[in-house]
């Protein structure tokens, strides 16, 4: 009788904690979309001699379509939503390009515009503004 008692006890202690964990690994992860609609703060890294951090920065405050979605930038990584890296492809004039959610570490936009016919802020910041846009 104890025994049974014991084993009752228990279970009955044990099945909330269960309940709880399967209650947090169903909820669902944020979309990309999501994640871009809650942050508005970038920061900016540049891993490239060829494009400084301050010209990707006034490429994107200059963007008339991020300036409209409210785009802010901070020299503080820890206050950003997102941050921004960019580098050079070895022997190419190609720059790929990610936007991360700072957060969660996720990558929501990525690309990887080419230097030849315009500068490559503006053409980050372009590629940037029609991502967001078609999310």
């Amino acid at each position: 009788m104890h025994k049974k008692l014991i084993v009752i006890l228990f279970a009955l202690c044990i099945l909330p904690g269960l309940a709880q964990d399967q209650s947090k690994t169903s909820a669902k992860a944020p979309t990309n979309t999501e994640l871009l609609a809650k942050g508005k703060v970038f920061f900016v890294k540049s891993n490239t001699f060829f494009v400084k951090k301050e010209e990707l920065e006034r490429g994107l405050l200059n963007n008339k379509e991020l300036d409209r979605w409210g785009l802010q930038l901070t020299q503080n990584e820890n206050e950003a939503d997102f941050v921004l890296r960019v580098k050079r492809a070895a022997f190419q004039n190609n720059f790929p390009y990610t936007v991360t959610d700072r957060d969660t570490g996720r990558i929501l936009i990525a690309g990887e515009p080419n230097s030849l016919g315009g500068t490559v802020p503006g053409k980050i910041a372009a590629d940037i503004a029609r991502k967001i846009k078609e999310k």
